[in-house]
């Protein structure tokens, strides 16, 4: 009996506990917030201590190696057979589409064939044949092109010179011959000034062996550079036209190498604009082979200077054919770099 009667005051202690706990406002403020650890000497002062140091698994013995290898797992199941279809790949489609139709998601065909009214009606705009789209076509009001007019009368009216003016710089910085035209032209006149140096080098040597000592003939500057400056400029530009379809694009290439190209490019317009000055100084030399004067009179005080190389008519000749194809050399250098550099810049830009 006195066990029971323990027993019965717990249990009517623990049901007031929790009917008071049930019936404590849940509004009211607590004096000790529920995430603060309240340190109140009641718990295991080993639960404060640090955990214990991990140490490494240790043996008195080396391991036996391992013959573990990447890739190797599946060998077994290998065959030395290629992989190679037995069958036609429609027949392999065919194979696996009742398992694709026992999925949750079934796909079934809907396609349904319509004639060309019903297309006109319901899709009229999938019949336009297909035409190359002008990027950044102004709308109206925002044409730049003034146009020609002439008595009151369109001979270019403002749309048709936009159009042509951006039709023509699509063309110089979309198509991918513009700078293969150019620099097979390049190529070709680079070709032709080495030739024509050498030539002339030829002839200026040969004119030296002669025994008559007033037709030496002393070879310039000028001969120098275009066979040097050509030699050069033959494996770069087989080079550059290479790299221009064949490598990487700029976006995945290194930015550095595509800027030494350019440079490359600004460095051959430099020399082939210093072997064209001299080679239209030895054209208007009186000294040279142009003029049939043995002395040249240089400066006001009437200094004679003996001629270096009087009046040879074929050297004279390939000079003049060297000055005009370093010339027209030289324009499609510039052409060509002044292109490469818009391009790039097309390229890079943000929008």
């Amino acid at each position: 009996m006195p066990e029971m009667q323990q027993r019965s005051r717990h249990l009517s202690a623990s049901t007031a506990q929790s009917s008071s706990a049930t019936q404590r406002d849940p509004h009211q403020t607590s004096s000790i917030p529920p995430w603060v650890h309240v340190n109140d000497g009641n718990e295991d002062p080993d639960q404060l201590l640090l955990p214990a140091e991990a140490r490494p698994n240790t043996r008195h013995y080396k391991p036996p190696p391992s013959h573990y290898k990447p890739g190797r797992k599946w060998d077994h199941l290998r065959s030395a057979e290629p992989p190679l279809l037995s069958a036609p790949i429609n027949d392999h489609q065919l194979r696996w589409t009742p398992f694709m139709q026992s999925g949750p998601n079934p796909q079934s065909r809907e396609g349904r064939v319509v004639d060309a009214a019903w297309m006109e009606e319901n899709m009229p705009y999938m019949n336009p044949d297909w035409h190359p789209e002008d990027e950044g076509e102004p709308g109206p009001g925002l044409l730049t092109a003034r146009g020609m007019m002439y008595r009151g009368k369109w001979l270019i009216s403002p749309e048709r010179q936009e159009k042509t003016v951006r039709f023509f710089w699509r063309l110089l910085l979309k198509n991918p011959f513009v700078p293969l035209v150019f620099r097979i032209t390049v190529l070709a006149f680079s070709a032709a000034a080495l030739g024509i140096g050498a030539s002339m080098f030829v002839n200026i040597e040969r004119a030296n062996r002669d025994a008559d000592p007033n037709n030496q003939c002393a070879t310039r500057a000028s001969t120098y550079m275009a066979i040097i400056v050509g030699t050069v400029a033959l494996p770069y530009l087989g080079y550059v036209t290479w790299d221009e379809y064949m490598s990487k694009p700029l976006g995945l290439r290194s930015v550095a190498a595509k800027i030494l190209l350019l440079l490359c490019d600004l460095y051959f317009v430099v020399f082939s604009s210093s072997n064209l000055s001299l080679a239209m100084d030895a054209l208007w030399d009186h000294r040279w082979a142009c003029y049939d004067e043995h002395f040249a009179i240089i400066g006001g005080e009437g200094r004679a200077v003996s001629a270096t190389c009087p009046n040879n008519p074929s050297v004279c000749y390939k000079q003049r054919a060297l000055s005009a194809v370093l010339c027209v050399g030289l324009i499609a250098w510039c052409v060509t770099f002044s292109i490469s550099v818009l391009r790039v810049v097309e390229k890079l830009r943000p929008d």
